[in-house]
């Protein structure tokens, strides 16, 4: 099915086109006609903004947000065009961020959903514990099942050349493959223990082959053959039952993954971790603990998209009026730096790919 925007109404219409993909970045070349935001304030319902210094300044936004909100984002190949979910709205921008408009309303709350961009400026939203999954593409969305019946999938992503060349990996580890959009599905290879709860799978950007998950009371595990061997990583955690929570390959640097997660032989603050790996997942070092920043289970990461030793996370909650810390660490100086706003939180960044100093955030509403 899909839905389309005609004459300023969402109306539904029928087709036999499936759909899903991801991708990390706008390819180079749409990235050289990008530019920056054009101007002081977002038009919108309030759930996306944009900062220029890594939040020491956000740009105000013409509507309150209102709650419960927690939205996703991300930069499209197409120039200057965005795409962001939040409750049960997918809605896009095509000048850079500076005004949003909704493009179709979902039967599914959007909140435990992800998104990303792939080629020929599609997006794909696909829920890590529902489906369906949802394509992007103009201002037509369309809806496919996913590969596991009932359920959601813990990653996805797509050839880099061909948007309807998928990939998926479901909560038991399993690695998916499909040709047409996600109409149909094969399974690949092994998941990569028995009876294994993925948190969280991340597939290179560049090798699709080369995939990491973070799974419950195994840390993690890396394949490079798309899932057909798997090898246990070593250094997330000291002692077995290690959770592997949130995974993040850098964008710069394919062999730089970053994870955040929780080492059962702690019983303090510093049992919440962010571990980094440069060797592409076959070890991990700790970089960083909840005695340091203030970590959550499933921290969300969003790494540099030009520098390999940076990466973005952020802590929110509405509790006592707290706010939001934006987080930015750099590993060649072991620097940890945050900027607070009073928002609830931060779901989702997104780059400018034109200027990466230009971060959109999709920030939280909860009360």
């Amino acid at each position: 099915m899909i839905f389309s925007r005609l004459s300023g109404a969402l109306v539904l219409a029928v087709t036999a086109a499936g759909a899903a993909n991801l991708a990390t970045a706008a390819p180079a070349a749409a990235a050289d006609r990008w530019h920056r935001p054009q101007c002081g304030v977002v038009q919108g319902d309030g759930s996306v903004t944009f900062t220029r210094a890594d939040g020491v300044f956000l740009a105000p936004t013409t509507t309150p947000l209102t709650p419960v909100a927690y939205p996703k984002l991300t930069a499209l190949s197409t120039p200057n065009t965005l795409v962001a979910i939040s409750k049960k709205s997918i809605q896009r921008s095509t000048d850079a961020g500076c005004s949003w408009q909704p493009i179709a309303a979902t039967e599914q709350n959007l909140a435990a959903y992800d998104l990303a961009a792939g080629p020929d400026g599609v997006a794909y939203a696909y829920g890590i514990n529902d489906q369906p999954i949802y394509r992007v593409q103009g201002d037509q969305v369309t809806k496919v099942d996913g590969p596991v019946p009932g359920d959601g999938v813990a990653g996805l992503a797509v050839d880099a050349a061909d948007g309807r060349v998928l990939r998926a990996v479901s909560k038991a580890g399993q690695v998916y493959d499909s040709g047409d959009g996600g109409v149909t599905w094969t399974v690949v290879g092994l998941p990569p223990g028995q009876d294994e709860f993925v948190y969280k799978a991340a597939v290179d950007p560049a090798d699709r082959e080369h995939l990491v998950v973070g799974t419950m009371g195994h840390g993690s595990y890396v394949t490079f053959d798309g899932g057909r061997s798997w090898a246990r990583s070593s250094g997330v955690g000291a002692t077995p039952g290690s959770n592997g929570f949130s995974l993040a390959f850098s964008p710069a640097d394919p062999s730089t993954i970053w994870l955040e997660g929780y080492d059962v032989s702690r019983n303090d603050n510093s049992a919440r971790r962010i571990w980094r790996s440069t060797d592409g997942g076959r070890s991990f070092l700790p970089v960083l603990d909840g005695a340091q920043a203030a970590l959550v289970n499933g921290t969300p990461l969003w790494p540099s998209p030009v520098d390999p030793d940076v990466l973005y996370f952020a802590y929110g909650t509405w509790f006592g009026g707290y706010g939001t810390d934006l987080y930015r660490y750099d590993a060649s100086t072991g620097r940890l730096t945050s900027q607070h706003n009073p928002h609830d939180g931060i779901a989702g960044v997104a780059f400018n790919p034109a200027d990466p100093q230009v971060m959109y955030l999709g920030v939280v509403e909860e009360r």
